[in-house]
């Protein structure tokens, strides 16, 4: 009888699955599903994949392989064919044991293991003492934060610091300004409610200085999710994630080389601004935003608004609703 393979994954509460069905129910709620979405959202793997043009960076090259076919926006697809073995850690961690020394054939020890004699005579508190000695003298500083670099997946996590719902509101908020570039920070952060508390839609805002009160408080909550989606995809790129180091060559970078930079920089424009007057202010890659997560942003901003109702029901609202998606207004 041939019994299922147990997988073994740092990012996912439990770490080990047998069950095929288990293991994408657990990544659909983990750390991964939100890797995956954001190297969707990286204008640098969709060139890329629409071109054909491979990037010169080697990094960059080697993690836009080690990502697969992101062509299709199904993770449940996407994990059954590639993203249950790139996560996968590779072998799985040593557990304590009691070594038979009177057996040659125990004596194989993990080649990062350490064989120490505890006298079973001496108290349980002296014992855990000596224990906490030995592993100060042998630099021992593998913790809960940062086991994971121990990993040896294809794909490793940066950390494990991390909140998921954080994860998914900072690429909301980068698929929202990708998708309406002019509008305001803030109007992202109120539509998607990202703070319920502050319901700022009644309020004048020329009343309050600048830089105080409510809308100021949007405006800074929604821009630090927005910035840091940028330097995280920035780094997902370069097979580091959940990572929010700050990054001071967006300018700078050519994925492509000089040949195909400018090219580069017209398709996947995301300012909403152009050179010339010619030129068609929504990019490709804004297009292919549009194609992709339109849909899913109007239903996420009618749910967390709990417009499901009267979108519904209520014809005059749902013909305003893209005005209101806009910011143009405020429904009230």
């Amino acid at each position: 009888m041939k019994y299922p393979r147990s997988r073994f994954y740092k990012g996912i509460p439990g770490f080990s699955f047998t069950d095929d069905d288990g293991l994408l129910e657990a990544a659909e709620a983990s750390v991964y599903k939100r890797w995956w979405q954001l190297m969707r959202l990286s204008p640098v793997f969709w060139y890329a994949r629409t071109t054909g043009i491979a990037p010169v960076d080697s990094v960059i090259a080697e993690n836009y392989e080690k990502a697969g076919n992101l062509k299709f926006n199904d993770f449940s697809h996407w994990w059954e064919k590639h993203g249950k073995y790139v996560f996968e850690e590779t072998s799985r961690p040593a557990h304590l044991r009691i070594v038979n020394i009177a057996d040659p054939n125990d004596r194989v020890l993990d080649r990062k293991s350490l064989l120490i004699e505890v006298p079973l005579t001496s108290t349980r508190k002296k014992i855990i003492s000596e224990l906490k000695r030995i592993l100060d003298s042998v630099d021992h500083d593998v913790t809960g934060r940062n086991v994971i670099k121990q990993s040896n997946a294809p794909l490793k996590l940066k950390s494990k610091k991390f909140n998921t719902t954080t994860l998914e509101n900072e690429s909301w908020v980068l698929i929202y300004r990708i998708l309406y570039p002019h509008i305001s920070i803030w109007k992202i952060g109120d539509r998607l409610r990202l703070a319920p508390h502050l319901d700022v839609r009644e309020l004048d805002q020329k009343v309050f200085s600048k830089g105080e009160g409510p809308f100021a408080t949007l405006q800074s909550l929604t821009g630090r999710n927005l910035y840091k989606a940028r330097f995280a995809r920035y780094h997902v790129e370069r097979g580091s994630f959940p990572d929010y180091t700050r990054v001071y060559d967006f300018n700078d970078v050519k994925p492509f080389g000089e040949k195909h930079h400018h090219e580069f920089l017209e398709a996947t424009n995301e300012s909403g601004l152009v050179e010339d007057d010619l030129c068609d202010p929504v990019s490709p890659w804004q297009k292919h935003i549009q194609r992709e997560y339109a849909q899913d942003l109007r239903y996420k901003i009618i749910h967390a608004n709990r417009h499901d109702r009267p979108y519904v029901s209520d014809s005059k609202f749902k013909l305003r609703y893209d005005a209101f998606i806009a910011g143009d207004t405020n429904l009230i």
